[in-house]
């Protein structure tokens, strides 16, 4: 069964005005962006939407929170949309606290669904950078992990996996990267378990830049921001198509999206 989903990531709420760039009005300049994004889902229809992470530039303020919510309310109410976790929700290094209370806002990080017989996974990529002050989250995730493909992948047309660090940018066993890629003392695990399931791609932002690498079938698709472009990439987002046999994928800027999608 052919269908398509959207990939946002890092709509950011706050980051124009860290960068001096907000009018100091009290708006945000990622309103509009966001809203567009919206409306394209709206008007597209896609089987859901997916935001990997950075959802606000400040966890902790709630006027960027409040504004991430209410466009997110505008979307249509027959098209679901997952959050994940970037390290602006939690931090580079998450704490028990700063779990708690991303938990409190949008419910468990790791976790699994289902659409038009294709399988997602969404995990938590600021454990998987740096686990040093929740070790017990990080066996967590890799057992979640396991089990959930150990369950399901078999099943699935293409299982896809939605993270907000890029597990690596030019090949598998590229060296760390600072917090830019996911360590090798992380990744390798993670990996080893995408490949005995046969993932078919891994989407992530992070960056606010396109990037996209392979692991043999595998994709790894890293897309630009919703938000900021301090990039070369426009603000935009990636509309991705499954197919049977293959998953193609294309990034819009935001005046770029086009008026339907053709499968």
């Amino acid at each position: 069964m052919s269908f398509f989903f959207i990939h946002l990531s890092d709509p950011q709420f706050g980051l124009f005005e860290e960068r001096g760039l907000a009018p100091g009005d009290g708006t945000f300049p990622e309103t509009p962006l966001y809203e567009k994004a919206i409306a394209a889902a709206n008007r597209l229809k896609p089987a859901f939407v997916v935001v990997t992470g950075d959802l606000v530039q400040h966890s902790d303020d709630p006027k960027q929170h409040a504004e991430l919510m209410r466009i997110t309310g505008q979307l249509r109410e027959d098209v679901p949309i997952y959050f994940t976790t970037g390290n602006c929700d939690v931090g580079n290094t998450p704490t028990q606290e700063s779990l708690r209370i991303y938990r409190e806002k949008f419910g468990h990080e790791n976790y699994s669904f289902d659409a038009e017989g294709s399988h997602f996974v969404a995990l938590n990529s600021s454990v998987c950078l740096d686990p040093s002050e929740v070790p017990d989250e990080w066996d967590s995730l890799l057992n979640f992990l396991r089990d959930d493909l150990a369950s399901h992948a078999s099943d699935a047309t293409h299982n896809v996996v939605f993270m907000h660090h890029p597990l690596f940018s030019d090949s598998p066993d590229q060296p760390d990267d600072g917090n830019k890629i996911i360590p090798r003392a992380q990744r390798m695990p993670v990996l080893e378990i995408l490949r005995e399931h046969r993932v078919s791609g891994v989407f992530s932002g992070h960056w606010h830049s396109n990037n996209y690498s392979n692991d043999g079938d595998m994709l790894m698709i890293t897309s630009g921001p919703v938000g900021y472009p301090p990039q070369d990439d426009p603000s935009g987002l990636r509309i991705v198509k499954v197919y049977d046999d293959r998953i193609e994928h294309q990034y819009y800027g935001m005046d770029d999206v086009p008026d339907s999608v053709t499968l």
